[in-house]
């Protein structure tokens, strides 16, 4: 009977379990298929739009992080919604950078399908369009809830007596 190092096998360049399976392999799945010559992805989106539904969002973002700075200066326990707000802020702007770069690889995208490529490399770079869209469809939409959670925070929660925690 041999050791359990002898049954471990190291299988590389597929990326199961860290590139490392325990056992023997026993079946492979077999290589996905490259697309139909000539296969595209149906325009489901106007880009220029999406890139406007970007900026709008970032200048949203801008504006939210502005108005919160200007309330500090007034009441000073309106510094406190800064805080209430922050993660919710920060996680907004995240989502506007991600949707800026997958607009910005999209836009490489467009100008490389113009190109004579591959079925494979325009698989590649419909799949970069279609990821840019779905984000911007999905994600953006969101920033407009987060921003008006935000500007209804009041302060109840800092009301509150330190024994409550």
């Amino acid at each position: 009977m041999g050791s359990q190092d002898e049954t471990r096998q190291v299988i590389t360049g597929i990326g199961v379990c860290a590139g490392t399976v325990v056992g023997p392999v026993v079946l492979m799945p077999e290589p996905i298929a490259e697309p139909a010559a000539g296969l595209r992805l149906p325009p489901r989106a106007d880009h220029e739009a999406q890139a406007r539904r970007v900026d709008e969002a970032a200048s949203r973002v801008a504006a939210d992080l502005e108005r919160a700075a200007a309330g500090a200066e007034g009441d000073t326990r309106d510094v406190y919604k800064v805080g209430l707000n922050a993660t919710r802020l920060l996680m907004a702007l995240g989502d506007v950078v991600c949707a800026w770069l997958l607009l910005r690889g999209a836009t490489v995208a467009l100008g490389k399908l113009s190109d004579d490529l591959s079925a494979k490399e325009k698989a590649f770079y419909e799949g970069k369009v279609a990821a840019a869209q779905f984000f911007a469809q999905t994600n953006l939409p969101r920033i407009s809830a987060e921003r008006a959670i935000a500007e209804h925070t009041d302060l109840a929660l800092m009301d509150l007596d330190e024994s409550a925690f």
